[in-house]
């Protein structure tokens, strides 16, 4: 469905537009007789403003929807996060949070150097577990 609008969206907007080009390059053409230049602002008014506006309208929705899923997103991450930490009495490594949350390691460790700094994790080096996150109870 968001392909479907994505495309809908994209030929609405190059036609709008192209539209719009055309017809202001009409305006502006000094040649042009006075009744060129009202058919220019007439096709420009009905067949180039409406098809811009709806691809704009639809590509602002597509933007929302992208912007709510990250939020969700966000919020999934940071409850699984909440409920490692409870199991784990305060500690993390960045393998068992990359394994429950489904992410790789990278954002793992990026994701919990964040919340370490946001609420002031202490780190220990282990040899068994490498990097031990102690976040306070």
């Amino acid at each position: 469905m968001k392909t479907l609008k994505k495309v809908i969206a994209g030929i609405f907007l190059i036609t709008g537009l192209s539209i719009l080009l055309l017809g202001t390059i009409d305006l502006v053409n000094p040649k042009a007789t006075k009744e060129d230049k009202e058919g220019s602002l007439a096709a420009i008014v009905l067949f180039g403003l409406p098809p811009t506006a709806i691809s704009t309208w639809i590509i602002w929705s597509l933007y929302q929807q992208h912007q709510q899923k990250l939020e969700q997103l966000n919020l999934e991450r940071e409850q699984q996060f909440l409920r490692l930490l409870q199991q784990n009495g305060g500690e993390m490594t960045v393998t068992n949070f990359a394994l429950s949350a489904q992410i790789s390691i990278k954002d793992a460790k990026l994701y919990l150097d964040q919340k370490a700094k946001e609420l002031g994790a202490n780190f220990e080096v282990s040899d068994e577990k490498g990097v031990i996150y102690r976040f306070p109870k």
